[in-house]
């Protein structure tokens, strides 16, 4: 994970003189979906950084300890090893201790082979994952949603303790939800200090603040939420529970990056940014990654900063490596799911 935003003092007039152009937002999400795609082995290379920045995600009430295991498997191993091997991107050993490693970027090795960037469930679960992740000897992070997901309607000493006992499990990353009440009815204090306490609950563990922006009405009071959260202390701001009506869409993403490039700029702190909720082709995933690069920059394009929450996108990304490396298309059966 990148440098933790400390956030800053909760600024008011500033958040009162927010004003978002609805039109011009449309504009400039219409010109990211029209950009050319990459093809071949380009587009290849695209997917598996995609497959680096996913928070592979079971948020299913029939989760057990099986289907989390299979899980972690999964995101240890998320693309069939011939399939890395046909395009040199599988497991290398460190050129100094010379044990594998798991991961896009080594320090070591620089290039290395492909993990997804953290496990997600609930906090009933952290600790199936952790164990799962453990006995695999992978040190790969286990992210928890909590604070009364996805409604967070739940009083708020229940929200702070299924912070602390995710936390206690094992997860070092929270996917938190805001009280969208107090966003809609324009409560901005009340909201800073609610994450605030969510921040303090999370102890070392990274802090993402989901907005459910499809329940927030304009893009006025997303911009709006997007500065209390990272104000508050967020690392990252995410799109949505997956469980709205409206989830992750290009227009909110213009809208949410602006705002982190916003506060990047008067505070000097990189906050990181999450879609999820309805992602679920390699396609979509390309238009991701190339908007993040273009309202962000490149910095922005690694799992410290941005991830993209889904259960479902890995195994058409994978069926796309298939495609490159082989010239057909698998069915769904011939590749290891999550």
């Amino acid at each position: 994970m990148s440098a933790r935003n400390p956030g800053t003092t909760l600024d008011l007039e500033r958040i009162s003189k927010v004003r978002v152009n609805t039109n011009a937002v449309l504009k400039r999400a219409q010109y990211v979906q029209a950009l050319k795609i990459p093809k071949k082995q380009w587009q290849a290379a695209w997917l598996l950084k995609a497959v680096t920045c996913i928070d592979l995600t079971t948020l299913a009430g029939d989760d057990t300890a099986s289907n989390v295991h299979r899980l972690c498997l999964k995101a240890i191993q998320p693309v069939r090893q011939d399939l890395l091997r046909a395009v040199d991107m599988h497991d290398k050993a460190c050129r100094g201790c010379r044990k594998p490693v798991h991961h896009w970027h080594c320090v070591v090795c620089h290039v290395s082979g492909i993990t997804t960037a953290a496990v997600c469930v609930y906090p009933s679960r952290v600790a199936n994952a952790v164990k799962s992740l453990r006995a695999a000897n992978s040190s790969l992070p286990v992210a928890s949603v909590a604070t009364g997901f996805p409604a967070g309607q739940t009083p708020l000493e229940t929200r702070l303790q299924e912070v602390r006992i995710a936390v206690a499990d094992g997860a070092t990353e929270i996917d938190i939800v805001i009280n969208r009440m107090l966003a809609l009815t324009g409560q901005w204090e009340a909201m800073y200090e609610e994450i605030r306490q969510f921040r303090a609950a999370c102890g070392d563990a990274h802090m993402k603040t989901i907005l459910a922006i499809g329940e927030l009405g304009t893009f006025t009071n997303v911009y709006k939420a997007s500065l209390v959260a990272m104000m508050a202390g967020s690392d990252f701001i995410k799109t949505s529970t997956g469980k709205e009506s409206v989830n992750a869409t290009y227009p909110v993403a213009i809208v949410m990056t602006r705002a982190i490039r916003d506060y990047f700029l008067s505070s000097g702190h990189k906050v990181g940014f999450k879609p999820a909720g309805g992602i679920r082709t390699a396609q979509e995933s390309l238009v991701w990654l190339a908007l993040i690069k273009e309202e962000l920059g490149k910095d922005w394009l690694c799992p410290t900063l941005f991830r993209l929450g889904a259960s479902s996108l890995l195994a058409d990304i994978e069926r796309q490596i298939y495609h490159h490396v082989t010239g057909q298309y698998a069915a769904y059966h011939e590749l290891p799911m999550a």
